[in-house]
C-alpha cells in the first residue's frame, strides 16, 4: 500500500485475544478430509477467510454485545461445503474480500507500525491465497461431508447473517435513510437532468403533433372528397336546370296561345249576345280560324317566316302591333301610316293627319300614339275601324303569286285599294315641341317623348298637356361640365345615316320609364337616368362608342344597342355592363325579355341571342337591311329597306 494511506483514520481493532478464541470456535472438525490434501487446503483457506470476513463484520461500536454464535453460523454458511453454491467463487464474495481488505488496511493505518507489519503480511497471505487454484466444484462434491458441532442451524446462521430477507420494513427504512443521507445533487447533474426531461418532453409533443398532422391529412382528403361530389351534384343540377327551363319555355308559349284562344272565345261570345245569332255564327267560325291558325302557328318551327305584307312604297321606319291575330300600324318613308288586320292578312287603310314622316309609333291594344317630323304627337283610337264586308275583300287583297303553302304568303295592296281610314279614329294631339320628334314611350296616363329639340316631355294623355320638360343640353352640362357635350359635333353626318333611316340626325335615340325612372340614350352613346318626380338625373352610364338607337330595361336589366356595331346589357343595380354582344354593322332596332334579345340592324338577317344557352340564331328572308323588330308572345314582326313586312314564329 502507498504510505500516504498510512495518515487515513480507521476504526480500532478488537483484541487479538478475542480473534484466537473466535477462530478456534468456528474451526470445524473434519477428520475425514485430514487425508485428502486439497480438503486441508481448502479448510485452511476457508479458516483464514473467516477470521478475516469476523473482523471485518465485527461492529465498531464499543457497547455492541451480540453473541460470537451468530458470526460462527455466518462463517459456516458462507464456507460449508455442503451450501447450495460455491459462495467462496461467487461475485458477492469477491467484493466481500476486497472491503475486508479496505478496513484491514484502515485498521492498520490507525494502529501504527506494528499493525502495518501485520496488515501487510495479512495482504501477502491474501495474494499468495489467490495465487492458488480455487478446487472445483466437483471435487468439493465428492469429498464426504463431515458432522457440523455448530450451536446454531443453518437457516438461524442465514437469519443472523441476512436479516433483508426476513426483515422487509427494515429494508425499507434502510433504503430511506440512505436516501436521506444521499448527497444533494449538483447544479451540472440538475441541469442535466432537466435537459434530459425537456429533451424527452419535446419528443412527445413532436410525435403528438405528427398524429395530430396526420389526423389533419385524413380530414383534407375527405373535404376534397366532399368538394368534388359537390361539383357534381352541381353540374347535374345545371344540366337539370336547363332541361326545366326548356321545358317551361314551351310551357308557356303554350299558355300564351291558349289565353289567346280564350280572348277571341270570350269576344265571340260578346258579339253573340250583341249581334245576335246569325253575326255571332259569322264571329264563332271566325274564332275557329283563328284558333286553326294559331295551331298552325304552333305546329310550325321556330324562325318561319309564314306572312309577309307589301304595300308600302319605301323603306318601312316603324312598325307595332297588338296580337298575332290582331292588328299592326306600320309607318315608311313614303309618308303614309298603314293599318294592316293580320288575322285576314291586308290593309284596312291609312291614318292621315301627319304632314310628315312618322318615325317612331306605339300600339297598346287599340290605342295608338305616332311622333311625326312635324314636331307633334297624335293620339288614335282604332277600335273605330270597321271591318270590310265579304264583297271587298277581292278589292282589297290580291295575291302577288300563288302562296306555295297555306302558311307562306305574300299580300300586296296598291295604291288604288288604300282608303282613309274614318275621321273617328283620331282623338287629338300633342303639341310642344320644336323639332322632329324620333322617341316615344307611353303607358296607361302618361306619355314620354324624346325630340332633336334636345328635350324630353312628359305628357298627360287624358287632358294632352305637357306636366314636365327635360332639358337634356342643360341637366347634362350641369352634372358633367361644360365640355362634356362636345362630343356632339364630332359626330358626322354620315355615321348618322349609316345608322338612322334619312338624313334627319336623332338627338335622343330611345327612352323607356316606368313609374318614376325614366332612362334615355342620345346622340352622345351615353344612357341617363332620371326621376319624372323633380326632372334631375341621378345616374349616368358610358360605354357606347357611338349614338345610341335602342334601349329597353326591366327589373334587373337594361339592355341597349348602338351605332359602335354593340349591344351592352346593364346591370341596374350596380350600373356597370353586365355583357357585351358584338355585330357585323351598327345596330337599328331591339326588343327583349327574359329568355331572348331580337336585334336588327344594317344587315338583312335578324339576330335572335338566346339568354339561356348564350346562342345566336339568324332570321333570313329580307333582301334589305332590317330597320325596326317587334315581337309579342311568339311572334315577331320586322321591316326594313326591302319595303315589306314579316311574320316569323319565335
Amino acid at each position: 500500500m502507498p504510505k500516504d494511506d498510512a495518515t487515513t483514520p480507521a476504526r480500532p481493532q478488537r483484541p487479538n485475544q478475542s480473534m484466537t478464541s473466535t477462530s478456534r470456535d468456528i474451526s470445524f472438525s473434519y477428520d475425514a478430509f485430514t487425508s485428502n490434501p486439497v480438503v486441508s487446503v481448502a479448510r485452511e483457506r476457508a479458516v483464514g477467510m473467516a477470521q478475516s470476513a469476523r473482523e471485518w463484520l465485527s461492529p465498531t461500536m464499543p457497547d455492541w454485545r451480540a453473541p460470537l454464535s451468530q458470526l460462527e453460523s455466518l462463517t459456516t454458511v458462507m464456507f460449508n461445503p455442503l451450501a447450495a453454491h460455491p459462495v467462496y467463487r461467487s461475485e458477492s464474495m469477491a467484493k466481500a474480500m476486497q472491503l475486508m481488505h479496505q478496513q484491514q488496511l484502515q485498521q492498520q493505518r490507525s494502529s501504527g507500525s506494528s499493525s502495518s507489519s501485520s496488515a501487510s503480511s495479512s495482504s501477502s497471505s491474501i495474494s499468495t491465497k489467490k495465487q492458488i487454484a480455487w478446487p472445483s466444484s466437483a471435487v468439493l462434491l465428492q469429498a464426504e461431508i463431515p458432522e457440523s458441532s455448530a450451536p446454531l442451524s443453518l437457516f438461524q446462521g442465514f437469519s443472523a447473517a441476512y436479516p433483508s430477507f426476513t426483515n422487509g420494513p427494515a429494508k425499507k427504512q434502510r433504503h430511506k435513510r440512505k436516501k436521506q443521507s444521499g448527497t444533494p445533487k449538483s447544479s451540472a447533474q440538475k441541469a442535466a437532468t432537466k435537459a434530459s426531461r425537456s429533451m424527452a418532453q419535446l419528443i412527445a409533443e413532436r410525435e403528438k403533433r405528427a398524429r395530430e398532422s396526420d389526423r389533419l391529412e385524413m380530414q383534407k382528403a375527405s373535404t376534397t372528397n366532399e368538394v368534388l361530389q359537390l361539383n357534381l351534384q352541381i353540374e347535374e343540377l345545371i344540366n337539370k336546370r336547363k332541361l326545366l327551363e326548356a321545358k317551361w319555355a314551351k310551357l308557356e308559349s303554350k299558355d300564351r296561345h291558349l289565353r289567346a284562344s280564350i280572348e277571341e272565345i270570350n269576344d265571340a261570345m260578346a258579339a253573340i249576345e250583341d249581334e245576335g245569332r246569325d253575326d255571332g255564327s259569322v264571329r264563332s267560325r271566325r274564332g275557329r280560324s283563328i284558333k286553326e291558325e294559331e295551331e298552325s302557328e304552333e305546329e310550325m318551327e321556330s324562325g318561319t317566316c309564314f306572312k309577309t305584307f307589301e304595300g308600302h312604297d319605301e323603306r318601312i321606319l316603324s312598325l307595332d302591333f297588338n296580337h298575332p291575330q290582331g292588328i299592326m300600324v306600320s309607318s315608311s318613308m313614303d309618308g303614309t301610316v298603314r293599318v294592316w288586320d293580320l288575322h285576314r292578312s291586308r290593309c284596312l287603310g291609312t291614318l292621315e293627319g301627319h304632314t310628315s314622316l312618322v318615325r317612331c309609333l306605339q300600339l297598346d291594344n287599340t290605342r295608338l300614339i305616332t311622333g311625326s317630323d312635324d314636331g307633334t304627337i297624335k293620339h288614335w283610337d282604332l277600335s273605330a275601324v270597321a271591318a270590310p264586308s265579304p264583297s271587298s275583300v277581292s278589292s282589297f287583297s290580291v295575291y302577288s303569286s300563288e302562296p306555295s303553302s297555306p302558311t307562306l304568303s305574300a299580300y300586296t295592296t296598291t295604291q288604288d285599294d288604300i282608303i282613309p281610314l274614318p275621321s273617328e279614329c283620331y282623338l287629338g294631339a300633342f303639341e310642344g315641341h320644336s323639332a322632329e320628334v324620333t322617341a316615344l314611350y307611353a303607358d296607361e296616363d302618361t306619355a314620354v317623348s324624346g325630340s332633336n329639340d334636345k328635350t324630353m316631355k312628359q305628357w298627360d294623355l287624358e287632358t294632352r298637356q305637357c306636366v314636365l320638360t327635360l332639358d337634356v343640353m342643360w341637366a347634362s352640362k350641369s352634372a358633367e361640365g361644360t365640355n362634356s357635350w362636345s362630343s356632339f359635333d364630332r359626330w358626322s353626318l354620315d355615321s348618322l345615316q349609316q345608322s338612322l333611316f334619312e338624313p334627319a340626325s336623332d338627338f335622343v335615340g330611345a327612352l323607356q320609364f316606368w313609374n318614376f325612372a325614366l332612362a334615355s340614350g342620345t346622340l352622345d352613346g351615353k344612357i341617363r337616368m332620371w326621376d319624372l318626380r323633380t326632372g334631375q338625373t341621378h345616374r349616368t352610364l358610358p360605354g357606347h362608342n357611338g349614338p345610341v338607337t335602342s334601349l329597353q330595361f326591366d327589373e334587373v336589366h337594361l339592355v341597349s344597342g348602338s351605332t359602335d356595331k354593340t349591344i351592352r346589357i346593364w346591370d341596374l343595380r350596380t350600373g356597370s355592363v353586365f355583357d357585351t354582344l358584338s355585330y357585323s354593322g351598327p345596330v337599328t332596332s331591339l326588343q327583349f325579355d327574359s329568355g331572348k334579345i331580337v336585334s336588327a340592324g344594317s344587315t338583312p338577317s335578324i339576330d335572335v341571342y338566346n339568354r339561356t344557352s348564350f346562342q345566336h340564331n339568324s332570321l333570313t328572308g329580307h333582301t334589305g337591311a332590317v330597320n325596326s323588330v317587334r315581337f309579342r308572345k311568339n311572334v315577331l314582326a320586322s321591316g326594313g329597306k326591302d319595303k315589306v313586312v314579316k311574320l316569323w314564329t319565335l
